[in-house]
């Protein structure tokens, strides 16, 4: 449990995101007609560019949706709590939210979190929305509370696998992440080999969450993890953690000399990948869960484009995008839901959202697994470290 001032600390970096917050013991109630948004994101660690890029696409939905009036006349604050990717200090952060008067949560980063957090908004009555996690448990009768947007891991190692069995790579491995994250990306995969007619796994080998691989944090799992990979010989390796473990131990086996296919889920951030490996990344393949940040045909990448741009931030990219697509979704729901509405107003609201087109973007409500979008694709980087397609 992090110590008050290592708390205060991690507010701080969160107001320095752009995210208001106060001090807990002084915070006030929300006025009566501004809505506070809950999060809990890695704003710090390794892990950081999925938080902070999360964080940024939200924000800049909701402030579109403030500029322009659709909010219902309410005032909306975004509070934005670091957890560096840790799940114990995710749940901390979410009972401080809610004890604030969160409205709601929203955009929290990995399953782990998730899966601690969702009993306290459950028992709050709270939504619990968009959460970046895939694990198919969280779909199968889910609780109310919660509302995924993106679609499950057996869509993104379906793809994966399939592709495989196109290419004619039957000799795959896997580096997993040691978490939940990890666990529910390895079952997908399992069930995904199997039903492309693929052997299961010759090898999976594990880092723990947050490796890097760096030597002045004692990590050894990395460096481990590269020896049992390139020892075991695969065709290919499927790449089942976040961006800095995909990315240590992928430069590595690249530097020793593997050639084989490297694939990897949404959750190896492909802009953050190639930023980590530049020419290295070239040929990594990672799956995908919204359209591409380029697609300006779409109205919604449009608009987000044009909203980044004025605020200065940086190129628009899968993490970023997928945040402003929740925060359009929180905003149409916010629209929908009635003035002095609370929490199950606020539930109600974003169950009537099958069916709304979000700009070139149509929400496919799923009452089974409470998601909104079921659609992946696969890029692969260049030799820049740039998604190809």
């Amino acid at each position: 449990m992090p110590r008050s001032s290592e708390r205060r600390r991690r507010q701080l970096l969160g107001a320095a995101l752009g995210a208001a917050a106060l001090p807990f013991s002084s915070r006030a109630a929300p006025a009566r007609d501004t809505v506070l948004l809950g999060q809990s994101v890695p704003l710090s660690g390794p892990a950081q560019h999925l938080g902070i890029e999360y964080q940024r696409g939200l924000r800049l939905a909701l402030d579109a949706a403030q500029a322009a009036g659709q909010l219902g006349g309410r005032q909306v604050e975004l509070l934005s709590l670091d957890d560096q990717y840790e799940p114990e200090v995710a749940q901390e952060n979410t009972r401080q939210l809610l004890q604030d008067g969160a409205l709601a949560l929203v955009g929290y980063v990995g399953t782990e979190a998730t899966q601690r957090c969702l009993p306290l908004a459950v028992q709050a009555g709270a939504a619990m929305v968009a959460p970046l996690t895939g694990a198919e448990a969280l779909r199968q009768r889910p609780a109310r509370s919660l509302v995924h947007l993106r679609p499950g891991l057996l869509a993104e190692t379906g793809l994966i696998a399939r592709t495989l069995a196109t290419v004619g790579l039957q000799r795959v491995a896997v580096l997993q992440q040691g978490d939940a994250d990890g666990a529910a990306g390895l079952a997908a995969l399992r069930e995904s080999l199997q039903a492309a007619g693929l052997p299961a796994p010759l090898l999976v080998a594990s880092v723990a969450r947050n490796s890097t691989g760096q030597s002045a944090l004692q990590q050894t799992d990395v460096a481990e993890a590269v020896q049992r990979l390139l020892s075991a010989q695969p065709q290919a390796v499927v790449f089942l953690c976040a961006y800095a473990s995909t990315a240590g131990v992928l430069r590595l086996m690249r530097q020793r000399g593997w050639a084989g296919g490297a694939y990897a889920t949404s959750l190896s951030s492909s802009a953050a990948m190639g930023s980590l490996l530049g020419p290295l990344a070239a040929g990594l393949s990672v799956t995908q869960v919204v359209p591409a940040p380029g697609d300006t045909s779409r109205p919604l990448v449009a608009a987000f484009q044009q909203r980044l741009k004025a605020s200065g931030g940086p190129m628009a990219e899968y993490v970023s995008l997928e945040g402003w697509v929740a925060g359009l979704l929180v905003a149409e729901a916010l629209r929908r839901m009635p003035r002095g509405g609370g929490r199950e107003s606020f539930l109600a609201a974003l169950e009537s959202l099958g069916g709304h087109d979000l700009g070139g973007l149509v929400l496919r409500w799923d009452p089974l697994r409470r998601q909104a979008l079921s659609q992946v694709s696969l890029t692969v980087l260049d030799s820049l470290g740039r998604p190809l397609r």
